[in-house]
């Protein structure tokens, strides 16, 4: 065996010579530590899902709307009304309409699931009719805060489509002035989330304790929901694999794809704004999450899932059986 190296034999072939290299080889320490790279790089995932199970609060918002460089839209995109502009709308016959046509359809789900009786209907249409009247009010008081906040708005996506945003203070400028504009919305759509959550509870509370067993409120799946599942239970299925080495080269590739989505929300890159926080460390093109990719690569190109893992199991008694079995079959068909 030779450590890290190739061999070559000479093979004629129509008088001439070619090189056919060998497999490489490699030694038993550095087949320990590559077991050690894959079993670290499968905590770091199973945790980092682990965690975020434990903590239902997660959200992916928050960094979906850190997102900075060239892809950022794409990630803005992933999050619905980013801006506010359906859930915030001021309009004759529109105010509030996003969320109570929203609740409206919550009401009509419950009443179908739980199979509410008149009364119980009733009083559930009365606490969605109570809950979408406080909406429209407290939109209405907050109406003229509400249209200076979209005429800022419009003024800044105008600027910022007409360019203009090469030199580093302009990029400052347009960064905070977005996140600005993004936290004042917040403070109305926080507000209203805590009355669509109340709005909620009030629904659960008119329901018995037998109706009750049938399962949480069908409040639907939001696109912010999805990303959420996907990131937490991605991550938990890939530290998984890792760590006990079962499928471990699409395990592998489904950490690179989560990592590549990292790094296009976060590009280390000199000429992006805002650059990352001093705490975390300084980097130029590679950063720990570039190094963790490519770790995660070099695992996905080699047999280290064999190495001290179940895929050795796979490989040696289910998929050589399975070609075993499909040979046979093979063979008494065409006899």
């Amino acid at each position: 065996m030779i450590d890290g190296t190739t061999t070559a034999k000479e093979v004629p072939l129509n008088s001439k010579s070619i090189f056919i290299f060998k497999t490489f080889q490699i030694g038993t320490a550095a087949v320990v530590m590559m077991v050690v790279l894959r079993l670290s790089i499968g905590c770091h995932f199973l945790y980092e899902g682990v965690w975020k199970i434990a903590h239902p609060e997660f959200s992916a918002d928050g960094f979906l709307t850190q997102a900075k460089g060239p892809a950022a839209w794409i990630f803005y995109a992933m999050i619905s009304d980013i801006d506010g502009r359906e859930r915030l709308k001021v309009a004759d016959g529109a105010t509030g309409k996003w969320y109570a046509d929203r609740w409206q359809k919550l009401q009509h789900k419950t009443v179908r699931k739980y199979r509410l009786d008149d009364r119980q209907a009733t009083e559930t249409q009365e606490i969605y009719q109570r809950f979408a009247d406080g909406l429209v009010g407290y939109l209405e008081e907050n109406s003229e805060d509400i249209a200076q906040y979209f005429n800022s708005l419009d003024r800044f996506q105008a600027a910022r489509a007409a360019g203009n945003n090469g030199a580093a203070y302009q990029k400052k400028r347009t960064w905070d002035r977005q996140q600005e504009l993004r936290k004042e919305a917040n403070q109305w759509l926080s507000a209203v989330d805590e009355m669509e959550l109340a709005y909620h509870n009030a629904l659960w509370s008119a329901l018995s304790e037998d109706q009750r067993q049938r399962g949480a409120l069908p409040v639907g799946w939001t696109m912010s929901d999805l990303i959420n599942f996907a990131v937490t239970y991605g991550l938990t299925a890939i530290g998984v694999c890792l760590v006990l080495g079962l499928a471990t080269r699409p395990a592998a590739l489904g950490g690179v794809a989560f990592l590549t989505f990292v790094l296009l929300t976060q590009p280390p890159w000199p000429t992006i704004y805002p650059p990352a926080p001093e705490v975390v460390g300084h980097a130029m093109l590679v950063d720990k999450n570039f190094i963790e990719l490519v770790a995660l690569l070099v695992v996905a190109t080699t047999a280290v899932g064999r190495w001290g893992g179940l895929d050795y199991f796979a490989e040696n008694y289910v998929i050589r059986a399975y070609k075993s079995l499909k040979e046979k079959l093979t063979i008494r068909e065409i006899e």
